[in-house]
């Protein structure tokens, strides 16, 4: 049931952009943090993340534990930088469920809606 609520939240992020540099699939910042565990990240907790990228400062940490999943997040926002016109962050998430621990250096920059937006193949952390 988790696995298909899951893939249904992944495909409602979905959005396909003309004005995209890197691809024309876009996901949003933290999905691809333990996508294929159970440590995906709900809705809530994806908004969550979107809300620490939006106003955190680099070097805050933020934490929280979703009672539903039984899972704790630790997010640290890395440095500010920009990549072809658009803002992005760096920024380490650290995913706690049960007695394993995910460590993922991740990247998102801004897209046109006001979302972050996962990207690869940049470096800013």
């Amino acid at each position: 049931m988790k696995k298909t609520t899951l893939y249904a939240l992944v495909g409602a992020f979905f959005s396909m952009s003309a004005y995209a540099t890197e691809s024309n699939i876009e996901l949003l910042a933290g999905v691809e943090a333990g996508i294929e565990s159970q440590t995906a990240m709900t809705e809530a907790d994806l908004n969550k993340t979107q809300d620490i990228l939006s106003n955190s400062r680099t070097g805050t940490v933020v934490s929280w534990y979703n009672l539903d999943t039984t899972t704790h997040y630790d997010l640290k926002v890395g440095k500010h930088y920009d990549a072809g016109l658009r803002p992005c962050v760096s920024y380490q998430l650290v995913t706690k469920h049960n007695s394993s621990t995910q460590d993922n250096a991740l990247n998102a920059c801004l897209n046109y809606d006001g979302n972050w937006i996962s990207v690869v193949g940049i470096n800013g952390f």
